[in-house]
């Protein structure tokens, strides 16, 4: 059984679809892309997996249970974590604050402890504290603990956010154009980044990616998107020979260039 599925998934905004019979299957352990110009509706998907927006038509299967009609929050609860194109961090709390934050999904104790303040309230509060240091220091921030967020370098801001993600547990992590704004070096370390994220703990990804030398190098398999609909499946080097994606998205130059990489 896939791990995620969707099946003619298709939302239309004022008449004009944005995603149209979408199918996708993410297996266990698997790191897939999802390429696509501007516009081909790769974003839409992440917003209805993730359960922003509700499809139109067709159904999205976790594990085979339907997520269609869950909220945001208790797809997370189920496994499914994000992160989005623009850093939504919380930038006026601190970096330890913004990874302890994503560990009260798992929270144990009841609202009249919170309020109360009961032992278990403390006890619970300490535990998450002690394991978001502990992620932090796995990231390499433990050194920005107690730096706003918002004062970070870039990139360092890009990895709190998949650490705020991971804090959640999730199976399955989606990354919307991580190597967005970041220079051929940066970008290199963001991929091997990835790699060991997925060993370390045991993740799927799927990721939306513009830098077609990292989705090549960096993705197993590929889904190409334009004007909504898939054009085109497959491993890498099917995806950038595929005629519809080099038409659509790559161009000839580009296309060139990556066979020659």
């Amino acid at each position: 059984m896939a791990l995620l599925e969707t099946k003619d998934l298709t939302l239309a905004f004022g008449g004009l679809a944005a995603v149209s019979g979408v199918n996708l299957t993410i297996g266990e352990g698997e790191l897939v892309g999802l390429i696509g110009p501007n516009g081909a509706g790769k974003t839409t998907v992440f917003n209805l997996l993730t359960g922003i927006y509700r499809p139109q038509r067709g159904d999205i299967l976790w594990q085979g249970r339907s997520l269609v009609g869950l909220r945001p929050f208790q797809i997370t609860q189920l496994g499914l974590a994000r992160t989005f194109q623009n850093i939504r961090l919380f930038g006026e709390l601190t970096v330890l604050d913004n990874i302890a934050i994503s560990f009260h999904w798992h929270s144990r104790y009841s609202l009249l402890g919170a309020v109360l303040r009961l032992p278990s309230y403390y006890r619970h509060e300490g535990e998450m504290r002690r394991r978001a240091e502990e992620l932090l220091e796995l990231f390499g921030l433990k050194q920005y603990a107690q730096e706003k967020a918002k004062n970070l370098p870039y990139g360092e801001q890009r990895r709190l956010e998949i650490a705020r993600a991971l804090a959640a547990r999730p199976r399955l992590l989606l990354l919307d154009e991580p190597a967005a704004g970041m220079n051929p070096q940066e970008t290199q370390a963001l991929m091997d980044f990835i790699r060991w994220l997925r060993q370390e703990f045991s993740l799927s990804i799927l990721l939306i990616e513009h830098d077609m030398s990292m989705v090549m190098n960096l993705c197993e398999r590929i889904y190409a998107l334009d004007y909504g609909q898939v054009i085109a499946e497959g491993p890498p080097g099917e995806i950038r020979r595929h005629p519809r994606v080099i038409e659509a998205y790559l161009g000839e130059e580009v296309a060139l260039a990556l066979a020659g990489a």
